[in-house]
């Protein structure tokens, strides 16, 4: 199905917004918040077209319904502090455990967000800094992107109802609807389990006719038609093997807004610097630069403990797994470790510099909740490089350091490790150590949805609070059902075996009672043919 068309607004369209703006600004300046709307978003409005733009488009160039949204997302923005949402008053945990991030592009180009469902348990983490570090990651795309379009995916791969939280659903619904208009390229709802599938036919219903239009269920079949192998993870059948890592954003100067066909509109005034983080420095990009030249090497830097593999043993309440590195090298070394599970473990240090004969021990805790079974599948990867004298060994530079030099560059030595658990404990010890396999204790964020008004037959002529209501309950109703049905499996599953055992036993009754019967009909045969003999 062809993306819907949206009406382009002409240059006088778009000088009209603006003046209907100002002159509502000038009328309405008691109803203005204090201390007035932020300047970033005001220089939005009056030195580009790109902006305005959006909002016609999204209301099918109707003025009125335009400036309503324009003004109201200014409201937003002021109130909430849009523009101030930064790493050092956010939740950063939420963000290192990589919960939701960008990362590649689409085949159309744009920035591709991608959220990871099955990290999230529903009620496990506090609400308002989940939205918070999602505000974060907009606005840093927005800044990143020039405000070009966005390509959400939510990976559902082993999601099931517990991870599916309709309060933080129906906000990333209305943020996208009411604030972020005609910002998505596309919708993808990566590998659907089947018993979500009513659970996403409700929330499809909350979406208008451009959002559905722009939504996708894909598989590991036909992903390729929207992402290609060069920017698709490998767990999704791709190349690209990143493993995520935050990367300080680095704020510059930014521009005005894109329009949708990517013309820039507006000259920004030197005076006043806001915040963009240049394309090279994304971790989205994420490309080795070729600038950055690190002393080289012939002989072994560091020297691992143990050498191939990481056993985890119980400390308390936890499992964890111990490595030792110690600088065996004449020169400071600087270490970087990987994993091929950032949402399974905990690394600390997981960077740092080593100066001559040096050690120190890199601890690896299992996070509570995770899988027990699959940990053997899991990998490490300990880098190091050598540093000369002009190297920075502050924290900042060294992610700096590491984001510049390729993990394939002959100057980084690496060292593969693998996963083991103790050969004295067996699985089901470890589970129930951390309270069974399936009882996740923690875990992160992101499902969600997106844009669009309110919808559906069934849903018009209902206040926004019936609607939650009704879906909060149908979900409730379809965790109880799946109860019920697997209590009905098992039960059916042990009345087929009592019936399979009675089955036979009335068999090996009845292979009886003919037995008998036919040895006393031999007998009475025999005794009659005596007699007549």
């Amino acid at each position: 199905m062809p993306l819907p068309e949206f009406l382009n607004p002409t240059p006088a369209q778009v000088a009209e917004l603006r003046q209907l703006f100002k002159e509502k600004l000038e009328r309405d300046a008691a109803k203005v918040p204090a201390g007035g709307f932020h300047e970033h978003d005001m220089r939005w409005v009056f030195e580009g077209d790109g902006w305005l733009t959006k909002f016609l488009e999204n209301n099918d160039l109707n003025m009125k319904e335009s400036l309503k949204q324009l003004w109201e997302t200014l409201e937003w923005r002021k109130s909430s502090g849009i523009n101030e949402i930064r790493e050092d008053n956010i939740r950063m945990e939420y963000i290192n455990d990589g919960l939701m991030y960008p990362r590649g592009r689409d085949v159309d180009g744009k920035t591709v967000f991608i959220f990871r469902s099955k990290l999230y348990v529903r009620g496990t983490r506090n609400l308002d800094d989940l939205k918070k570090c999602f505000l974060y990651w907009i606005e840093r795309i927005i800044r990143e992107a020039n405000d070009d379009l966005v390509t959400i995916v939510f990976d559902l791969t082993d999601a099931g109802l517990s991870n599916v939280d309709m309060d933080y659903t129906k906000y990333i619904i209305n943020t996208f609807k009411n604030y972020y208009p005609c910002s998505l390229n596309y919708i993808l709802i990566y590998d659907l389990p089947w018993i979500l599938n009513a659970t996403f036919q409700i929330i499809k219903k909350l979406l208008p006719a451009k959002a559905v239009d722009r939504l996708r269920n894909i598989s590991s079949k036909n992903i390729r038609e929207y992402i290609d192998d060069d920017n698709m993870p490998r767990s999704w059948g791709g190349k690209d093997d990143y493993v995520f890592q935050f990367v300080p954003e680095r704020r510059k100067s930014m521009e005005l807004p894109l329009t949708q066909n990517g013309i820039q509109n507006g000259i920004l005034s030197k005076k006043v610097h806001f915040a963009n983080l240049s394309p090279p420095e994304s971790p989205m990009l994420d490309k080795p630069s070729t600038t950055f030249q690190a002393e080289s090497s012939e002989g072994e830097m560091l020297r691992i403990k143990p050498q191939n593999t990481i056993t985890f043993s119980r400390l308390g309440n936890d499992l964890v797994g111990t490595v030792e590195i110690t600088n065996v090298d004449t020169k400071d070394v600087s270490y970087k470790v990987k994993t091929t599970a950032p949402e399974k473990f905990r690394v600390r240090p997981s960077t740092g510099v080593l100066p001559p004969s040096a050690s120190v021990n890199i601890n690896v805790m299992l996070q509570q909740g995770q899988q027990m079974h699959t940990i053997n599948r899991e990998k490490f990867l300990v880098m190091c490089i050598g540093l000369t004298d002009e190297i920075s060994t502050n924290p900042q530079d060294l992610t700096e350091l590491w984001k510049k030099i390729s993990a394939k560059s002959s100057s980084v030595e690496q060292h593969r490790l693998k996963c083991a658990l103790p050969a004295n404990c067996d699985e089901s010890g470890l589970e129930s150590m951390f309270g069974g396999a399936g009882n996740v204790i923690a875990g992160p964020d992101q499902y969600g949805v997106m844009s669009g008004s309110f919808g559906g037959s069934s849903m018009m002529g209902m206040g926004a609070d019936k609607q939650m209501s009704l879906l909060q309950q149908t979900i409730s109703h379809l965790n109880e059902t799946t109860h019920r049905l697997e209590v009905q499996v098992k039960r059916n599953h042990r009345f087929q075996w009592i019936t399979c055992v009675l089955f036979v036993l009335l068999a090996l009754a009845i292979v009886y009672i003919l037995k008998i019967e036919i040895k006393s009909h031999a007998s009475e045969y025999c005794t009659t043919a005596e007699r007549n003999h």
